[in-house]
């Protein structure tokens, strides 16, 4: 996935939570969610931050053969 299509899919994400990023407390509001995220499942934004960068490099997350790569 092209890092054009990964700016898509975040802008999409905002769009379907209301959240505006331009402004203080729709960066604030993202702020709260991604903490409320990681309380309650500590480490998980950390493996998604982590698991874009791979997608970013070319290398996938999935097992090969199981399951394919969208």
């Amino acid at each position: 996935m092209t890092t054009a299509n990964d700016a898509y899919l975040a802008d999409l994400m905002m769009q379907l939570v209301g959240i505006d990023m331009t402004s203080a407390d729709g960066r604030a509001g993202a702020g709260a969610i991604l903490r409320e995220i990681e309380a309650k499942a500590p480490g998980s934004v950390a493996r998604m931050r982590s698991g874009l960068a791979l997608r970013r490099s070319g290398a996938s997350l999935l097992a090969e053969g199981r399951i394919a790569d969208a």
